[in-house]
């Protein structure tokens, strides 16, 4: 027959355990470091373009703010017809 032998557990100290923190503490940090470089990359002003090229950055961008008014007053009416069938 086989003899069931205990798998054998690794012992953790104080010492592992406070290495272990300093290691994913680094991690967190390096992680919070990229995530904040990344947010200031996607945010970033836009720079100012002259002439005719500034015109049409501002056309884009007035078509954008229309685009998405419009589009949240659709979900808007669509959520209030929604909820005033439900009451029918």
């Amino acid at each position: 027959m086989k003899e069931n032998t205990p798998n054998k557990t690794p012992i953790i100290t104080l010492e592992v355990i406070a290495q272990r923190k300093a290691e994913k503490l680094e991690e967190v940090q390096q992680a919070k470091k990229e995530m904040v470089q990344t947010i200031h990359e996607l945010f970033a002003p836009v720079e100012q373009k002259g002439g005719v090229e500034g015109i049409m950055q501002h056309i884009n961008t007035g078509i954008a703010v229309y685009d998405g008014v419009r589009t949240g007053i659709k979900i808007m009416q669509r959520i209030r017809g929604y909820f005033l069938k439900k009451k029918k």
